[in-house]
């Protein structure tokens, strides 16, 4: 008697997936898109994978890559994206901190309360005197991505509009192919000419009169 595993490994064996080209197309697309949710290349270890694996689904589901070209393409927007709000929030956490380094010195500067914009451009002085090459990197670092998000996204839409063209090209193709082959496989019908009227009286038929002498 065959075990567990055993039976699964059999069953798998038997199976010769997706028959159908739309069942094809739905398990590639599965595949693509698991590739894409199980990629934790760019994921730090104080971020969570699962974000990034929803953000990779969404990514899917939005563009949905049709095949593997298509599909790194998606993988390449999302690392752009996932590393453009890491730049992002990296930018946010250095403002921050100028914030907090200029909170004890702003009574002795100031005697009134003083405004929120105030506070940031002090922060950003701060933090440009403190910090300039960290803001500089992390501003060409958003550049750099959002600029890469977009040569892919790009790539990614001509591919589509190709494979599409050809996709309608195949089906027209195939539907006047099946046309042709259906006027050639009628059989030939042969119209038979119509019979005359008949106008002669027939003698001795019942209900005619007898002809003339």
């Amino acid at each position: 008697m065959l075990n567990r595993s055993e039976t699964s490994r059999a069953n798998g064996a038997r199976s010769n997936g997706p028959v159908s080209e739309e069942g094809k197309a739905k398990s590639s697309l599965n595949a693509i898109k698991h590739g894409l949710t199980s990629n934790k290349v760019v994921v730090l270890q104080n971020e969570n994978p699962e974000d990034y694996a929803r953000l990779a689904a969404d990514f899917a589901d939005t563009f949905q890559p049709a095949n593997l070209a298509e599909g790194s393409l998606v993988q390449e927007m999302v690392n752009a994206q996932w590393k453009r709000v890491r730049a992002e929030a990296i930018e946010t956490g250095l403002m921050d901190l100028a914030l907090c380094a200029i909170e004890p010195e702003l009574g002795k500067t100031f005697e009134a309360e003083v405004d929120e914009s105030i506070k940031i451009a002090l922060a950003y002085r701060k933090n440009f005197e403190n910090n300039a090459r960290a803001l500089a990197n992390i501003e060409r670092q958003i550049v750099r991505l959002s600029r890469m998000f977009q040569k892919s996204h790009d790539k990614l839409k001509e591919l589509q509009e190709d494979r599409k063209r050809e996709e309608r090209e195949r089906a027209e193709k195939a539907e006047q192919t099946a046309k042709t082959e259906a006027r050639t496989q009628q059989p030939n019908i042969v119209e038979m000419p119509a019979k005359p009227a008949q106008d002669t009286i027939f003698p001795n038929e019942p209900g005619k009169a007898p002809d003339a002498a």
